[in-house]
């Protein structure tokens, strides 16, 4: 069974939850049960492939922030950031 788009957002939960400081052995114990379905194992890999990508980008240059903070206030910005998370997250 494929992943669905539930099943992102509960994986980028989860994984919020346990970076959390005040997660426990109960939030453990909870995810590794709701990580048991091969899908929504797939779920928390995508998640965690978008991370490490972000992650692995060079910061752009002031004037691009600069650029892009100018498009965001225009609303496209925005837009166009959904538009390739839910892109990527969906393959």
């Amino acid at each position: 069974m494929t992943r669905t788009k539930e099943d992102v957002r509960e994986a980028a939960a989860w994984l919020e939850r346990l970076r959390a400081p005040d997660a426990g052995e109960e939030d453990h114990e909870a995810f590794e049960a709701w990580i048991a379905q091969p899908r929504r194992r797939d779920a928390v890999e995508a998640v965690q492939a978008v991370e490490a990508e972000i992650a692995s980008w060079d910061p752009p240059e002031p004037s691009v922030w600069r650029d892009l903070r100018v498009l965001a206030l225009g609303g496209a910005g925005i837009a166009v950031a959904a538009l390739a998370v839910a892109g990527v997250l969906a393959h």
